[in-house]
Order: C-alpha cells, then sequence, then structure tokens
C-alpha cells in the first residue's frame, strides 16, 4: 500500500505542525501517487482552511512491515 505523507502547520502558529497521512488503498506507483498528490491535497486543503502543507511524499510500504504469508 502507498501512503501520502504530508506535514502540515497551522497558519496562525507556524510552529505548530503535525504529520497527516491519506493511505492509497489501489495499487499505484510511487510516481503515479507522485502525480496524484497534488489534487488530492487541494482537496484535503480545501477542507481544512486553517492548516497550510509545508511538505509531502509518497511512501510505499516497507518490506519489514509485510505480513509473511503462510
Amino acid at each position: 500500500m502507498t501512503t501520502l505523507v504530508f506535514l502540515v502547520c497551522l497558519a496562525t502558529a507556524p510552529d505548530s505542525c503535525r504529520e497527516r497521512e491519506i493511505p492509497i488503498y489501489e495499487p499505484i506507483s510511487p510516481i503515479a501517487c507522485t502525480m496524484q498528490a497534488p489534487a488530492t491535497l487541494a482537496q484535503w486543503r480545501a477542507t481544512h482552511p486553517n492548516w497550510r502543507i509545508q511538505r509531502w511524499q509518497c511512501r510505499g510500504e516497507r518490506p519489514d512491515t509485510q505480513k509473511a504469508k503462510s
């Protein structure tokens, strides 16, 4: 699974920041995630007007976090 991870800070308190994640449940390549991220972040931003997105990245599932198949 790919996850869009981004750092947001309050517009009125730029030192108050939090990391947020939007999981992408459909199979998607990191390049496709990068291309879709601006639109996804714009939608998030429209519903969170008091927050400013500082940076973002797409993260794929790490091999050590995958569950072993029996």
